[in-house]
């Protein structure tokens, strides 16, 4: 399968909701983030779960064997004695080095994590300094965001077996790594872009008016969000602003256009 193949397939597996929100911290990256219209890609172990792409992976030795002298050896030129030859001469080799090498590329993978909700009580506590930061809602037409796939909340029974998912659907090896959580994080309503980052830059430029909408915390500072409303101005489109605050009757996040 060619690498064009293998884009279209996580692109046909795309599937966001118009908007896709992403709790802030009140921090001068945050504010630089609106200003300069930028996403920051986090790796596997800065994030807060322990889990991250960790879903075990193996390589199966027979069918690794079956597709090498099947498949890869009549490319090549190779008898199928040859093949079978060569393959056992090197196999050793090749179970400790594909294990590494599936293990160095899910390192090198960086992920642009989003919720489809913006009210979540638990989330504003978690990622938005218990309330203080903001809520950037982006609109999945633009660019990166239209790649957004939805997170699978299912703790692994088995180890995925790398050989016939390859064969079968490359993209399965990201759902079953990148993409998945454990079910208690069920909550957050997950969507992420997994990037392959390498010596790229973290943070990446996002098209102009993919931010659709600023929600403040219910205990953000004024000053914070001051330097919010000054950083508007200067984006081409200007977003919804909207300020979260406090139901205390019924203990749930109400919403207010400014």
């Amino acid at each position: 399968m060619t690498e064009l193949e293998i884009a279209q397939k996580f692109r046909a597996r795309a599937n966001p909701p118009p908007l896709l929100f992403r709790y802030r911290q009140p921090t001068k990256w945050t504010l630089e983030e609106i200003s300069k219209q930028q996403i920051y890609i986090a790796k596997p172990d800065e994030l807060n779960d322990p889990f991250e792409c960790s879903a075990r992976v193996i390589w199966d030795a027979d069918l690794l064997r079956k597709k090498f002298v099947e498949e890869h050896a009549p490319k090549c030129g190779l008898s199928r004695i040859e093949a079978e030859k060569q393959f056992d001469a090197h196999h050793r080799d090749w179970s400790e080095e594909l294990p590494r090498s599936t293990a160095e590329l899910i390192k090198q993978t960086g992920i642009i994590c989003m919720s489809a909700i913006p009210n979540s009580i638990r989330m504003w506590s978690y990622y938005a300094k218990a309330h203080e930061g903001i809520c950037i809602g982006y609109n999945t037409k633009k660019r990166p965001f239209y790649m957004a796939m939805e997170v699978k909340y299912q703790n692994p029974d088995a180890p995925l077996e790398a050989v016939a998912a390859l064969k079968l659907d490359p993209t399965e090896v990201a759902l079953h790594t990148s993409l998945r959580k454990a079910e208690e994080w069920k909550f957050e309503q997950e969507y992420r872009i997994p990037v392959g980052i390498g010596n790229m830059p973290r943070l990446i430029s996002i098209e102009n008016g993919a931010i659709s909408e600023i929600r403040f915390g219910a205990r953000v500072t004024r000053e914070f969000k001051q330097k919010v409303l000054e950083s508007v101005p200067h984006l081409p489109h200007r977003p919804k602003l909207i300020q979260m605050g406090c139901d205390f009757d019924r203990f749930i996040l109400t919403e207010s256009i400014i």
